[in-house]
């Protein structure tokens, strides 16, 4: 099991795991799951109702996790679960649908959203870069940017795909997602914020307040201002100024990493090569 968290309500375990049986009576969270991997049957039952599947690879299962419900696998199975806290559809919806009537997310086993897979594409390959903190710490839950900025997107595809909500509610949602970009001015404050703090996990909550937004509000504008989400524009900051210091100084790769707010030189080596085709130190000795 590995471990991932974000500095909002989401978190994220991949799990491989063997034939099993779990009971759930009551949990603080959902559990939106997606199979990456295994050909098990799965069974599930919830509220008197037995179902047996062979979800595909890449399909999806939401469970609430006020809903007592038993889940029994045949056999190995690998997964990546993401855990929403039980409150977070409705204080989402509470505060986008201005006192219309909150809707539920229903459950689902097993589905086909393209959407959702691909969503859960790139978390995998987001979980594989902290693959070297597993070793250290497996129950430490590592900060990311991705998970914070993409929550509010998370809970609106939920609520606009898989809900109980109202045509007028869905009309609302749907009209929320137009959005105006960033001023320029309020650009160049979060480009000085982000630059200020490269050597600290830059959270897409402290993002949003410099911005004077919501941070829902915010991911949008940002992305119709820069083309880029706040997660692509911060790695790309920290790529630019890690080139700068490789050429200009010497310190360690190590340092190099540290000073630009890498978690490790593993970590930044990957990121660096995959946006400059080469690895630090080949970067270095070229320059």
């Amino acid at each position: 099991m590995f471990l991932l968290g974000g500095g909002g309500g989401l978190f994220v375990a991949r799990w491989r795991l063997p034939p099993h049986r779990v009971t759930n009576v009551w949990a603080p969270h959902h559990v939106l799951g997606y199979r990456l991997s295994g050909m098990a049957t799965i069974t599930r039952k919830c509220c008197g109702v037995e179902l047996h599947r062979v979800p595909a690879i890449g399909s999806v299962t939401f469970s609430s996790g006020d809903r007592p419900s038993e889940w029994a696998s045949d056999s190995a199975v690998e997964a990546i679960h993401v855990y929403i806290g039980s409150g977070a559809p409705a204080d989402f919806a509470a505060q986008h649908l201005e006192g219309a009537q909150q809707p539920r997310i229903r459950d689902f086993f097993g589905v086909s959203d393209p959407w959702l897979a691909a969503y859960f594409r790139l978390l995998a390959a987001e979980c594989e870069l902290y693959d070297d903190l597993e070793a250290s710490d497996p129950q430490r839950p590592a900060v990311s940017l991705f998970l914070d900025q993409t929550e509010p997107l998370l809970l609106r595809h939920l609520l606009l795909q898989h809900s109980d909500a109202t045509r007028p509610a869905l009309r609302l949602l749907g009209e929320r997602l137009t959005v105006s970009p960033l001023s320029r001015s309020v650009t160049r404050r979060i480009e000085d914020y982000i630059e200020a703090n490269l050597d600290q996990d830059v959270s897409l909550h402290a993002l949003a307040q410099v911005a004077r937004m919501s941070v829902d509000h915010f991911v949008r504008a940002f992305r119709v201002a820069t083309g880029k989400t706040p997660h692509r524009f911060v790695l790309e900051q920290r790529l630019g100024h890690a080139a700068a210091m490789l050429k200009a100084g010497t310190n360690s790769v190590a340092d190099v990493a540290r000073a630009c707010g890498f978690r490790s030189a593993a970590h930044f080596s990957v990121k660096f090569h995959a946006r400059f085709g080469v690895t630090p130190s080949q970067y270095r000795r070229a320059a």
